[in-house]
């Protein structure tokens, strides 16, 4: 039987039952993040102001487990198949998209870290599980030189979602290979103090999600704190020999559209709540009917609501198929990986025209700050805005693949 490094000592007590993908572990977590809507709602005008959520909000998600439901159960996490994503991260969704959108990227970095050198893991994991790690991957960003030891390592990167609250980053840089001019895409763990973090996130969309600058000045990267994009996508990664879960050879080259896109799925969800509760509070009339009597009221929820189901059936659908092949395959085919982009973003436009029904329909009243049909209305047309989400970018690659031309998506190679 294998040894298992210092990082899998027993974990502390969980808030609810733990075991891999346990049934009443989800059941459990599910049920909390409904008790928190009242909370998350009240709390979301703060996130806004603050630019990041609340302090509040990053305890209530540490006491209820929820940033480790992807973390391996060795070292205290849930280990729950990735359909949780959608699960918690849009019910979570319905009442603050931003908390929402933090939760799935710190979330999606416990997964990551499963990859790295296990000595690389215990320095993050071992003061405790609930460490929380930060991101921004953007390899243009960046660049790193080799020294004896590691790598040197400056560059500023932006768009870093919930980076606050955050011990430890992962950023990516062009790196030389040793072979003339060629480069490498590489990734790179820094502690809090190797980097600084910027005050540049003011926008109009996702306020809440402190998706900020990181700046690293000439800092020292030791070897087991990289990991090569190639390690990453090609099921080389030094952590596989510690966990040996299909989870933790999920490409998330083809998947992570559907890991954010379950956050706009959520906040259409709660933008057509919204709405329909809107109208029943109405007492207006038109043409001597009540508003909720007009033919075209229905229609727009009607067509909201299936929109959204489509959603919801094309990401449950992808994630069991994705995890089916994993179990049996190992791996999944290039053009199925193509297809998941295809549909991830899909999704997500779905997701806006969804939105946009009940936004439109909810005439002027709809337009004022203090209500939460428009935050959910410019936070959803901000996801769509990522870049993995975007039909413009992903529908012509896909059609590309059909045609049998060549992808040109690193990571998936077709």
């Amino acid at each position: 039987m294998d040894t298992l490094p210092p990082l899998a000592r027993p974990p502390r007590a969980a808030p609810v039952p733990r075991g891999p993908d346990c049934a009443s572990a989800r059941a459990a977590m599910l049920e909390a993040a409904r008790g928190m809507a009242p909370a998350l709602r009240a709390r979301a005008p703060e996130a806004e102001a603050l630019g990041r959520i609340p302090d509040e909000t990053v305890a209530d998600f540490h006491e209820a487990g929820f940033f480790r439901i992807l973390q391996p159960y060795a070292v205290g996490g849930y280990e729950f198949s990735p359909s949780m994503y959608l699960d918690l991260c849009g019910e979570i969704a319905r009442s603050c998209a931003s908390s929402s959108w933090v939760l799935a990227n710190l979330a999606a970095h416990h997964l990551f870290m499963a990859l790295w050198e296990p000595r690389a893991q215990e320095e993050v994991w071992g003061p405790s599980p609930d460490t929380l790690i930060g991101s921004s991957y953007i390899f243009t960003a960046g660049r790193a030189e080799r020294v004896p030891g590691g790598w040197r390592l400056s560059g500023r990167w932006p768009f870093s979602s919930g980076i606050d609250p955050c011990q430890w980053t992962v950023v990516g840089a062009s790196c030389p290979t040793g072979e003339g001019e060629a480069r490498e895409n590489r990734y790179f763990l820094l502690p809090r103090e190797d980097y600084e973090i910027l005050d540049t996130w003011h926008v109009v969309g996702l306020r809440g999600t402190g998706s900020k600058d990181l700046e690293i000045r000439d800092a020292f990267v030791p070897d087991h704190r990289t990991l090569s994009f190639a390690q990453a996508t090609d099921g080389k990664a030094p952590g596989l020999a510690l966990h040996r879960g299909p989870l933790y050879r999920l490409p998330m080259q083809a998947t992570g559209g559907f890991t954010l896109m379950a956050t706009l799925y959520g906040s259409a969800r709660g933008a057509v709540d919204d709405y329909v509760g809107g109208l029943r509070a109405k007492v207006g009339r038109v043409g001597g009917k009540g508003l909720s009597e007009l033919t075209a009221v229905q229609t727009r929820i009607a067509e909201a609501e299936a929109q959204l189901d489509t959603v919801e059936m094309i990401s449950r659908a992808a994630w069991e198929g994705t995890m089916r092949s994993l179990r049996e395959n190992g791996g999944l085919d290039p053009h199925y990986a193509m297809r998941l982009k295809r549909d991830s973003a899909w999704c997500a436009r779905l997701c806006v025209q969804a939105v946009d029904t009940v936004f439109a329909g909810a005439g002027g009243g709809g337009l004022f700050e203090g209500g939460s049909l428009q935050r959910h209305w410019r936070d959803v047309h901000a996801g769509a805005a990522q870049f993995g989400l975007q039909w413009d970018v992903w529908a012509p690659a896909y059609g590309r693949v059909r045609l049998g031309l060549p992808g040109g998506v690193p990571g998936i190679r077709i």
